[in-house]
């Protein structure tokens, strides 16, 4: 994660300060991204539960106040939460290929993240479905 945060804090630099989420948000944009990843691959969550946590932590990383998928790639801020979400595949990938699946799914199970992501997929799917903001 050494790496996740020299590729934020440059990547904070390049945009206005509106638009920038902050590295704490791009940090943990990255560590449940990481799960959106493995969840499925372990057979833990769907492929749709992946999606939805990975739009509720864009939302959660830009702080934009819309519930759709077009206007929350939109918003200020979203390419660098994209990339953290992108990162976080990458790494979560890696491990799972150096690691036994068993071993890696394991780990998941026990992961303290998890009823925490399912907790922001509920919400993100609550208040999308309700057409209200995530303010």
């Amino acid at each position: 994660m050494a790496g996740l945060r020299w590729i934020a804090c440059a990547m904070l630099f390049a945009l206005p300060s509106w638009a920038q989420p902050t590295e704490q948000s791009l940090a943990e944009a990255a560590r449940f991204g990481a799960l959106a990843t493995l969840a499925p691959l372990c057979d833990l969550r769907d492929d749709a539960w992946a999606g939805d946590l990975r739009q509720a932590m864009i939302q959660s990383a830009t702080g934009a106040d819309v519930h759709d998928e077009v206007a929350l790639l939109a918003a200020p801020g979203s390419d660098l939460a994209t990339a953290a979400l992108g990162y976080a595949d990458v790494e979560a990938l890696e491990s799972f290929a150096e690691e036994s699946p068993q071993k890696t799914c394991a780990a998941l199970r026990s992961n303290p993240d998890l009823p925490g992501a399912d907790a922001r997929v509920q919400a993100w799917r609550a208040r999308k479905l309700s057409g209200r903001p995530l303010g």
